[in-house]
């Protein structure tokens, strides 16, 4: 009988140490080992992260401008068929300094009443003061957003529209062109990068690190500003009327930005 209780003891202390063994190997094996192989870098590897950042600056190629025609009159009916008239011949006016059809886009069409207020005499007293609306007429607007492709163009397109009875410059728009963006965009790229590859190449001759290695790059997306010119409705017309109106296309600032992972083997 205990020979029997001590063989069956002996088995128990050799598994017991059988699956020791085993743990301590696999902890080894999860924690001694790198996944990253390249190279020289089969030790644990160490990491450099940077961002790089690229800026390129481009003269615009396509300007937006938005021209409208507001009209009052006494009936809707009325507000909406003065309006027509008169987009009529401002369409007209445009297309006359050779813009095609494709580039010429309505972009509202509207018509709302107009109102004015009465107040009682002692509305100072009372907050929010009571008030009657009457209707007294109504407004049609009607805008259109004309692409322009010839930059040299956009003061006459603005000089044709006012001439030909638009009374609502909204703005001017300038951008890229597809093309033009897509190629100044990858030179900004690969200013990102490089700025980039130049911090990790200071941090590591710093840190005194000879051996390191790019693993991964990641694009943060394009920045695409574009540049606007509010015009002032009125005061524009005055300066159409008076002379070319003058316009001032400027430069907009393509950007990118990267980031960038090395690893190294530590000391």
């Amino acid at each position: 009988m205990k020979y029997k209780y001590g063989l069956l003891f002996g088995c128990s202390v050799l598994c017991a140490l059988f699956l020791i063994s085993l743990t301590a190997g696999s902890a080894y094996a999860a924690d001694g080992t790198d996944d990253d192989t390249d190279g020289n870098l089969s030790e644990k590897a160490g990491t450099i992260n940077v961002n790089g950042h690229g800026t390129v600056y481009s003269e615009p190629d396509v300007a937006k401008v938005t021209i409208g025609v507001i009209t009052e009159a006494a009936t809707s009916t009325q507000a909406m068929a003065d309006n027509a008239n008169k987009m009529s011949s401002v369409v007209a006016g445009i297309k006359s300094v050779g813009i095609p059809d494709r580039d010429i886009q309505t972009a509202t069409i509207s018509v709302e009443p107009e109102y004015a207020s009465e107040n009682p005499s002692n509305s100072a007293m009372i907050y929010p003061p009571p008030a009657k609306q009457n209707i007294t007429g109504y407004k049609a607007t009607n805008t259109v957003t004309v692409t322009v492709r010839d930059l040299s163009k956009v003061g006459g397109v603005i000089d044709a529209a006012t001439s030909a009875g638009s009374n609502e410059i909204q703005g001017v728009t300038f951008m890229l062109s597809d093309e033009r963006q897509s190629r100044v965009y990858q030179e900004a790229l690969q200013k990102a990068i490089m700025d980039g590859a130049a911090k990790a190449k200071n941090i590591s001759s710093a840190a005194g690190i000879t051996d390191y290695k790019l693993k991964s790059v990641s694009e943060s997306g394009p920045g695409y500003p574009v540049y606007s010119y509010e015009g002032a409705g009125g005061a524009m017309m005055a300066r159409a009327a008076a002379a070319p109106t003058p316009v001032s296309t400027g430069e907009i600032k393509v950007e990118a930005s990267v980031s960038m992972r090395y690893t190294f083997v530590p000391r």
